[in-house]
């Protein structure tokens, strides 16, 4: 006999890719020897039996049904009278409790939701065990023994609620304490946005879990691998604070999703959602005759679930096996909207002359230049050979003087670059489409960005016995989306796009085995993962990626790794054309795998519920790192400025002027785009006891231990910065063009008289002959260098306590509260982003270098063989990585009104420590600041590594990531929760609160935040968070209008009654905004975040912008008064730190209704047939709510709003059901 795989296992097991025979034979035995299924996603009932007197009885029969699929299970009290039930599905239960002489008591229509621990206590009567007496369980009850603090969204919420772009994520900011900072449509999981904090932790420290199996994106910015349609989830809990000790690897919110089961009757439903700009509001930004921006939105789909039967053959009850199918499109087309200042192509042979007819005159000079020999080496200096390469003996054209302003603002042709002509010439630029002027124009418009995706989910429950079960799911979601410019960069222009593919999977395998009925055994084994693979693409009038014809290329970089499609390299002006053309990293990919195994035991004794288990999981992934192989040019105004100072009301130097002379500011080039082998193991090991210590009080007892090592690459190949390691006497030392030495030749390496100190050269192959300063790099395994780059951190205990009192015994009134404390899993992107370091890798940045050879010095015209630069280091601070940490605390008092309505009130509270930060510790002396940075009048920047008083000479920025950083948030969180009749059902919860945390924003998700002010550390940043809002109001409903539901005839039902309105109305205090200086000073020269002094006092006046012409500016509003700062006064030896707070104004807040209208015709009142035709609005008054304040003191519209959300949104839609 020949056993066949079927289709879809063999895609599962090929999805795994477990090719470790040590990772099968741990999984085999656990199959084979432990029956098994994860509880995160089911529930516990927990109860007591009295009789009239209220003494407990002792023996009697427990039998909780399970109404969709008809199973039993039946359990027996304890000589207290106690009984639970514990890994019960979600789904509609009826009890019953059976004992000789008493009446049969049975409770009805109990609704257990995903991780419910609920009570439902007997009282039972005197008489024959013929009689029944029947209630039906109320549908809203408190929490009367656990002190958890927790929300559920259920099946009828999700699917009737106006959720916009049917967002998994905008469904989690449905909790107390949540403050969501999605600004409207969320399309995709890659796409879409993450950003839910709870109780003001940062939002990486949330984690996902599907039918208990890990869902995340691990340096995803705290997202989902997988968001699966709204259709196929029956419920979604958030635990928000004080959760059991089962729960781990996260400090924030624990978000678990349960899927769909089938049942044993069929059922099926389809449905398609559609939008379009046709129907929407106009854009505040957008005033009329712009079109409003292109958006078609179609999601559709279907599912079907029921028994799996043949007959008499098999499953003849068909309570046996069933299963749930759900396959859903999500396509979406998007405007490109690019709207880009851009140069006019008359520009492109140099005649620059409508520069001096602007409103700002911008006259452009000629660089001071010097003769070979006579350079001395200055940045302020242009080498002749360099300016003058392609003119007639390199010598200066008719009417050019150093330093003099060219004539007529006309550069000569002779003087513009090659490449910069032959990239023009290719299309790296779009032409102005509109508003051309004085050598500039707007280019408005680009290519769609198309998203498609496709979603498949299957889920089977199979029951063998009452005592042995087993489900499993499968998820496969393919995702494609376009980019009109280049997705996670600078650019700006749609010459160059990019395709996003990223199929992603899950699987889960779980089987529950109750070994007797106080004792049950569970074990689960799940796997999620996903590939990232980013292809750029020419577009919008550029043919090709490759290098143009015309293109000097012989020297146009400075290693020879190799260079994917031959890319142009990345251009960058700035100033005031700001154009970007960026090809970035890509092509780029990235591959990642998540595989856990857990075992868990329940068992009840007497009063204790205990719980204990332990799991395993290893996080792989494969990423390419993030750099630019083909090199990037950054220009700027400076080498065409003057050497004098510039008349009063004049511009002096342009950025495009710069391209065209070919006079970079800066290059950057990755030696090589190599990819890194992460891991990450982590252990966890519990025990939880939930005691009830009598008829009134519960206790929640537990102890979690969670041994996280630190992600390591597989093969070592990561350097790290250690200042144990760096040797003072080995300092580096650095010829004329600000290189490190690499010989005594003066010819190739003026100024020195022998090679630097600490030199060596890198493991790598591309590299290898390649002279690196590695004085203080560790290499993992060598000189005590752990694997992971840093220590680990074993003793990561956490105590989990809660308790619950029912105040008067009725079950009315409880008070509940708790102390956890929850360690955080550190998501990867720390190590990630060391990936380019030396020795392995290497990413040069040079400053004042020739376009045509990065190697040559502008200021000299000579060259290295090959520069040796000071590296910047992206690290890992050794002696201060603790695992991040939260202490979560609550008490609060729930009541229940009536037997539908609960109302809860509690302080919810914690102090998260050891959160993490990045902070440069090369830091010069402050007195060495404006020199550094550019602030001294007709000087400019001295390059970082020239700097005397460097700690480490031989490097320039070392960015160690530090968990260091401390933060808290204290709130009141009122929850109302009511069925007030059968017809209205309203949910409403209010949150005063303040979340204070240093440095969230970072790299996404709250993590690795550059502190602003190495010099001070994260205490300069002390304030409120980036996701503190103070108040925070929202209410849901929905309402059955009984309009003709019940009248007798069913065609009047059927066609004129049916009608419901539900909505989310949110009204929210505003984020807060951190007001920064911008320019030279905004940085200090260290790569700071500086900010101003505060003069005046902060006010929001909201008053309309005057300008000239009036049809450029009258959608402009002045938000804040931007008079009320100014900029620390800079001094030759001086340029402080502004004294104004972190976040110390707060933006706009908000007031949005989304809301629904569905009509529903019944097909079969008897098989619950129906079709729903559905009207749902988004933001439904069209009230403009801005969002987005211009906060950077430099800029023209400081002060100012700069965007707004989604202004009104239709989307029609259609559901039948069968």
């Amino acid at each position: 006999m020949r056993f066949v795989v079927p289709k879809c296992v063999g895609s599962f097991l090929t999805a795994l890719r477990i090719s470790n025979l040590r990772y099968l034979l741990i999984l085999f035995v656990l199959l084979v020897g432990l029956p098994f299924r994860a509880s995160a996603q089911n529930a516990t009932i927990v109860g007591t039996v009295t009789d009239p007197s209220g003494s407990v009885i002792a023996n009697v029969k427990i039998t909780v049904t399970h109404v969709e699929t008809g199973l039993a299970h039946t359990f027996t009290t304890n000589e207290a009278g106690q009984y639970v039930a514990v890994d019960l599905p979600v789904g509609h239960y009826n009890i019953k409790a059976e004992a000789s002489g008493f009446k049969v008591a049975e409770q009805k229509g109990l609704v257990l939701q995903v991780g419910d621990r609920t009570r439902m206590d007997f009282q039972m009567s005197l008489g024959a065990a013929s009689e029944t007496v029947t209630v039906e369980a109320n549908a809203v009850r408190v929490q009367a023994d656990t002190g958890e603090v927790s929300n559920v969204i259920d099946e009828q919420q999700m699917s009737q609620i106006a959720v916009n772009g049917r967002s998994i994520y905008q469904l989690a900011a449905l909790a107390p304490g949540a403050s969501s900072q999605i600004t409207g449509f969320v399309n995709t999981p890659v796409g879409g946005n993450a950003s839910v904090e709870f109780n003001g932790m940062r939002q990486n420290h949330n984690i996902y879990l599907l039918d208990g199996g890990e869902d995340d994106d691990r340096g995803g910015a705290g997202g989902m691998s997988i968001a699966p349609s709204t259709d196929a989830i029956a419920e979604f809990r958030q635990l928000t604070s004080n959760y059991s000790a089962d729960y781990g690897l996260s400090s924030a919110g624990t978000m678990t999703m349960v899927l769909k089961s089938g049942s044993s009757t069929l059922h099926a439903s389809a449905w398609e959602f559609n939008r379009n700009d046709a129907f929407d509001a106009r854009d505040f930004f957008r005033p009329a005759p712009a079109k409003i921006q292109e958006l078609r939105l179609n999601v559709y789909g279907f599912n079907v679930g029921g028994p799996i039967t043949f007959g008499k053959l098999y499953n003849p009850d068909k309570k046996r096996t069933v299963f749930f199918y759900n396959m859903e499109w999500r396509k979406l087309i998007q405007s490109g909207g690019t709207n880009q200042n851009v140069p006019d192509t008359a520009t492109y042979g140099g005649n620059l002359a409508g520069l001096l007819t602007a409103p700002t005159p911008n006259p452009i000079f000629v660089p001071t230049f010097c003769a070979p020999g006579t350079c001395n080496g200055t940045n302020a200096q242009v080498a002749q050979t360099a300016l003058f390469a392609n003119c007639p003996g390199q010598a200066p054209p008719a009417g050019i003087t150093s330093g003099g302003q060219f004539p007529g603002n006309v550069i000569p042709s002779c003087m513009i670059n090659p490449n910069a002509a032959a990239l023009l010439k290719a299309g790296i630029f779009p032409a102005p489409t509109t508003n051309i002027a004085n050598s500039v124009g707007t280019f408005v418009g680009g290519a769609n960005a198309p998203t498609n995706l496709r979603e498949e989910v299957v889920r089977i429950d199979h029951n063998f016995s009452s005592k042995f079960s087993v489900f499993g799911h499968y998820i496969a979601e393919q995702v494609t989306q376009s980019f009109a410019t280049s997705q996670w960069s600078g650019d700006n222009v749609p010459t160059v796009g990019d395709t996003f593919g990223n199929p992603s999977r899950s699987g889960v395998i779980h089987t529950t085995y109750a070994i007797s009925p106080t004792l049950l055994n569970e074990v689960a084994f799940n796997y999620n993962g996903n590939v990232i693979n980013i292809v750029p693409y020419a577009a919008t009038g550029l043919t090709s990626l490759a290098l143009p014809s015309g293109y000097v290329n012989t020297n146009s970089r400075l290693f020879t790794g190799p260079n994917n499609l031959n890319r142009i390299p990345n251009i960058d002006l700035s100033g005031g054309t700001g154009a970007q053309f960026e090809i970035s990293s890509w092509p780029w990919h990235n591959k990642a795998d998540d595989y856990q195994i857990r075992d868990d035991i329940s068992l009840t004794k007497g009063a204790h519920q205990l719980k204990f288990g332990a799991s395993w999981a290893i996080y792989k992934k494969v990423q390419d790192l993030f750099g630019q192989t083909q090199g990037g040019f950054t220009f700027n105004k400076d080498l065409t400025a003057g050497s004098a100072a510039c008349p009063a009301n004049t511009a002096c130097g342009n950025s495009f002027a710069s391209f065209l002379l070919g006079l970079p500011t800066s290059y950057q080039e990755l030696a090589v785009q190599d990819h890194g082998y992460w891991n990450n193991v982590s252990w966890a090991a519990y025990v939880q006891d939930n005691w009830r210590v009598n008829r009134r009080l519960t206790l929640n007892l537990g102890l979690r231990w969670d041994g996280v090592p630190h992600t390591y690459e597989a093969n070592n190949r990561m350097g790290n910065f250690y200042p144990s390691l760096y040797d003072p006497a080995k300092a580096a030392t650095f010829n004329t063009n600000n290189s490190i030495c690499s010989s005594g030749n003066q010819a190739t390496d003026p100024g020195c008289s022998a090679a630097s100190p600490g030199l060596s050269t890198s493991p790598n192959s591309i590299l290898a002959g390649i002279p690196l300063y590695l004085n203080g790099i560790g290499i993992p395994g060598q000189n005590g260098v752990p694997k992971g780059l840093v220590n680990n951190h074993w003793a990561a205990f956490g105590p989990r306590l809660g308790f619950a009192y029912d105040v008067s015994g009725s079950g009315k009134t409880v008070v509940r509260g708790g102390f956890g404390i929850m360690y955080e899993r550190i998501q990867g992107n720390d190590m990630y982003n060391a990936g380019p370091n030396i020795p392995f890798s290497l990413q040069v940045s040079l400053s004042n270098v020739e376009m045509t050879n990065p190697s040559l010095s502008l200021s000299t015209g000579s060259a290295a063989a090959r520069p040796i630069n000071a590296a910047s280091i992206v690290g890992l601070a050794v002696d201060n990585y603790k695992l991040p940490a939260s202490y979560q605390y609550s008490v609060g008092v729930q009541h229940s009104f009536a037997a539908k309505t609960v109302l809860s009130v509690s302080y919810v509270g914690n102090q998260s420590r050891h959160q993490n930060d990045y902070r440069n510790i090369n830091l010069p002396d402050q007195s060495q600041l404006p020199a550094l940075a550019g602030l001294i009048p007709g000087q400019p920047a001295n390059p970082y590594q020239t700097i005397p008083t460097l700690p480490y000479p031989g490097f320039t920025t070392i960015r160690l990531a530090d968990n260091e950083a401390n933060a808290h948030y204290n709130g009141l969180q009122v929850d109302l929760n009511s069925q007030l009749s059968h017809d209205l059902n309203l949910r409403a919860f209010y949150t005063l609160s303040r979340a204070v945390d240093p440095t969230t924003g970072g790299s996404g998700g709250g993590d690795l935040g550059t502190v602003s002010n190495p010099y001070a550390g994260w205490v300069y940043d002390v304030g409120p968070s980036g996701y503190d809002r103070t108040h925070i109001a929202v209410v849901d409903f929905i309402y059955d209008i009984p309009f003709l539901r019940h009248n007798q005839s069913r065609l009047v039902r059927s066609t004129v009654g049916g009608w419901q309105i539900s909505g989310i109305v949110t009204m929210e205090s505003g984020l807060p905004i951190n007001v920064t200086l911008g320019g030279g000073q905004g940085g200090n020269g260290v790569g700071g975040t500086n900010r101003p002094n505060l003069t005046g006092t902060i006010s929001y006046p909201q008053t309309p912008v005057t300008c000239t012409p009036a049809s450029k500016c009258y959608q402009q509003i002045q938000y804040f008064d931007s008079s009320a700062f100014s900029s620390p006064t800079v001094t030759n030896t001086s340029s402080p730190w502004g004294t104004l707070g972190h976040n110390a104004l707060r933006g706009p807040g908000r007031d949005n209704w989304n809301m629904s209208l569905f009509k529903t015709f019944t097909l079969s009142e008897s098989r619950g047939s129906r079709f729903e035709l559905r009207l749902e609005t988004f933001n439904t008054w069209n009230h403009t709510q801005f969002n987005g304040v211009d906060t950077t003191k430099a800029d023209s519209r400081f002060g100012q709003f700069t965007s707004a959300f989604d202004p009104r949104i239709l989307q029609l839609g259609g559901k039948i059901y069968f």
